[in-house]
């Protein structure tokens, strides 16, 4: 299109993460096509995003386009907890309203029909009315909203071109906004349903497989050559598809000049020597392997945990390893208190961050004080903030049973003060001490980028990017660890997927109908599909034959058996399915023999 003459800024390409959007860029700035670096390349949550910043647009839709963090929904919840039955109900319901946004059913007229669901969606609606903010899964919907009602703003977005990436893993919503910002131009999609993993997120597959009958004029194009993995892999992956019985799609096909490819199927003795045998044969494989550095290897771990451990015993070994798991930066209290103290610095008046520093270090004994303190503010028509600092200052008079909470604002302002006087490396030391294993993630990242920052402003900004968008650095030379679902998009020279037995791969709720069940496990098997078709060179799937009963129950793993504090396991059954006659599974032990680890 660009050697044809379109206009570059007529242009968007739609990918699923960051990383993709970037990745993109840098690829057609290769190819050396005139005015590729004027193409527009985003996700879509950063289009709606933008879109409802303008101010005419969240003035006109009545809300302020400020994302909920995860850490920040649990002060919420909380709030919400006494009118709804506690947490566990008031989890579920926000999770309905998130399928309902998903699927845009919340635009059916006299929505929601259930008397309860009507009474919180007004009190949710209020709460985050009142704290000035949205939640992520907002975003698009209230998008939709703001283009439908107004389509002819200079606000609604328009292109000529619009090309997406992974339609498959877009729910309902993300198509809706797509066909929305593509409604005077064509349309370009692309995508496998058997990668299709989003479930989670209300995924809507279907619309790739069925695209051309809302859409007349469709040219449709296969592309099945398999150009990325070896022979053995495309082989394992094709039989490991094939068992899903949903399946309408052709089978990928193995390209004649890849190479045959190496794998190795292994069941380690427990979870610790799983963790100790990956780890050698890692430092094995780069000092075997000439011009093989870290960022050529891939972990992919279906638990955290195992994917922590391989990453402390690499950074022992001194070899460099970075974890990417979603907000595990502000998983304990420290990095919490440390993020929440930055947000008020930056912006005194942002009312959800307020509301977590009063309540996060006991967020539940302290919703009455602050039902009660904020209903006062109200009445006096001024901010919690304000109300609080003239409580401080003596200027007002302290609501009764609120010295806890009163007393928590006062530290909060000693530390805001302390907080004015440091430079960058000083306040990252302030807000997340060095040597505090709680907060090691988050400081990590806020040392990364503090080269790059000026002040604390530019510091919370950055951070909030990396956050809610993380992503997966193709430039820095570490050992890269992460989910299975993290993967999506990757290669790698090597990958390894740790973890892989029996209530873990697949991993399945309980409760689920029959029709439920069968839909959850083909997924899943459509995840490992996608995990191990990440590789041009070597697989090593990996399991343990025994865990600590502790630990296994902790990661939710299947136990077949006990033995005092032993957990006996399972390898996933999704192995015996990827079909080759010649893959057999062999112990730890014979395997760090062969390989003289």
């Amino acid at each position: 299109m660009l050697e044809e003459g379109v206009d570059p800024s007529t242009i968007l390409a739609v990918t699923f993460t960051k990383t993709a959007a970037k990745d993109l860029v840098s690829q057609l700035n290769q190819l050396g096509s005139p005015g590729s670096q004027n193409v527009n390349a985003s996700t879509l949550h950063s289009l709606a995003f933008k879109l409802l910043t303008n101010r005419s647009v969240f003035e006109s839709i009545g809300r302020i386009p400020r994302p909920l963090l995860e850490y920040e929904k649990d002060c919420m919840i909380s709030d919400l907890a006494k009118k709804f039955e506690g947490k566990k109900k008031v989890k579920t319901l926000i999770k309905e309203f998130e399928a309902y946004w998903a699927v845009l059913q919340h635009l059916t007229p006299g929505w929601p029909p259930d008397p309860e669901k009507q009474r919180f969606q007004t009190e949710l609606r209020s709460w985050l009315v009142e704290h000035e903010a949205i939640l992520i899964d907002e975003l698009v919907p209230l998008a939709i909203e703001y283009i439908r009602n107004n389509p002819s703003s200079v606000h609604s977005f328009q292109y000529t071109h619009v090309l997406v990436d992974e339609y498959q893993d877009l729910n309902r919503a993300d198509q809706e906004f797509i066909e929305s910002l593509a409604r005077n131009g064509s349309l370009s999609i692309i995508g496998d349903d058997d990668q299709s993993i989003y479930g989670f997120r209300y995924a809507h597959p279907e619309g790739i497989l069925t695209f051309d009958s809302s859409h007349p004029e469709t040219h449709d194009e296969e592309l099945l050559d398999c150009r990325r993995c070896p022979k053995k892999i495309v082989s394992m992956a094709t039989s490991l598809i094939a068992h899903n019985s949903s399946k309408t799609t052709p089978l990928i096909r193995m390209v004649p000049s890849n190479c045959e490819g190496n794998v190795f199927v292994v069941q380690h003795d427990t979870v610790a020597q799983e963790v100790e045998n990956i780890s050698s044969f890692i430092k094995w494989y780069l000092d075997t392997n000439t011009g093989t550095i870290p960022k050529d290897i891939l972990v992919l771990s279906t638990r955290r945990k195992i994917g922590y451990s391989i990453r402390d015993q690499l950074l022992s070994l001194e070899i460099p390893a970075k974890s990417y798991f979603l907000e595990e930066s502000l998983e304990k209290l420290s990095s919490k208190e440390g993020f929440c103290l930055l947000t008020l610095l930056v912006k005194p008046s942002d009312k959800v961050a307020l509301r977590t520093w009063l309540c996060i270090d006991k967020p539940n004994s302290r919703v009455t004080q602050y039902e009660h303190i904020l209903e006062v503010a109200n009445g006096l028509d001024i901010s919690l903030y304000d109300f609080l600092q003239l409580i401080t200052e003596k200027k007002a008079a302290s609501p009764p049973y609120t010295s806890e909470l009163i007393g928590r604002f006062l530290e909060l302002q000693t530390k805001i003060t302390q907080c004015n006087m440091l430079k960058i490396p000083e306040l990252i030391d302030f807000l997340w001490p060095p040597g505090n294993l709680d907060c090691e993630e988050i400081r990590g990242m806020a040392l990364s980028i503090s080269p790059i920052v000026e002040n604390p402003e530019g510091l919370l900004n950055e951070l909030i990017q990396i956050i809610t968008h993380p992503e997966v650095g193709e430039a820095d030379d570490f050992i890269r660890i992460m989910s299975l679902h993290k993967s999506k998009g990757l290669t790698a020279k090597c990958v390894i997927v740790t973890g892989c037995v029996s209530g873990a791969l697949p991993t399945i709720e309980r409760n689920l109908t029959q029709p439920q069940l069968k839909k959850k496990i083909e997924e899943q098997r459509r995840l490992f599909y996608v995990a191990i078709t990440r590789t041009t060179e070597t697989l090593v799937i990996s399991s343990a034959a025994a865990a600590l009963f502790g630990e296994a129950m902790q990661m939710g793993l299947t136990i077949a058996q006990s033995r005092g504090i032993v957990a006996i396991l399972q390898n996933s059954p999704f192995i015996t399915e990827l079909g080759n006659g010649d893959l057999r599974v062999i112990s730890g032990r014979q395997w760090c023999e062969d390989l003289g680890l």
